[in-house]
């Protein structure tokens, strides 16, 4: 596929996809007429790219995970979590806008009681690196 096909089926600028590509991102061969060609599965690249970039990974990280190599389980992995992170920033929201009416207290106890809950999510954190 040619940047412009991929550009208009992903809905990535033709400017992003050279970015991409430059930065070791897409995978290319080169066409007798020195056109750039993607493989077929350069949309899913790019989606996994973009929702990647959605957990604001650096383009660095993101390289180290489209280069570590794509198994079904590393893939179902990372749905997986992008989707529960994803849930859990739609509950975050939910519950920022419960605490701003709340009363004084309620807002102290919730602050303590996150303080205790961001050890395990800590521990989590180092196990990923």
């Amino acid at each position: 596929m040619k940047i412009g096909e991929i550009a208009k089926q992903s809905g990535v600028s033709v400017r992003t996809i050279d970015y991409y590509t430059t930065a070791g991102l897409l995978a290319f061969e080169r066409s007798e007429a020195n056109y750039r060609l993607y493989p077929p599965d350069v949309l899913h690249t790019l989606e996994r790219i973009q929702a990647l970039k959605k957990q604001r990974m650096s383009i660095a990280e993101i390289r180290e995970i489209i280069c570590a190599g794509d198994t079904p389980e590393t893939d179902e992995l990372i749905d997986e979590v992008i989707n529960e992170f994803d849930q859990l920033q739609q509950k975050i929201v939910r519950l920022e806008e419960q605490l701003k009416d709340a009363p004084y207290y309620a807002k102290t106890q919730t602050g303590k009681a996150l303080e205790r809950k961001m050890a395990a999510i800590t521990a989590l954190l180092v196990l990923l690196q």
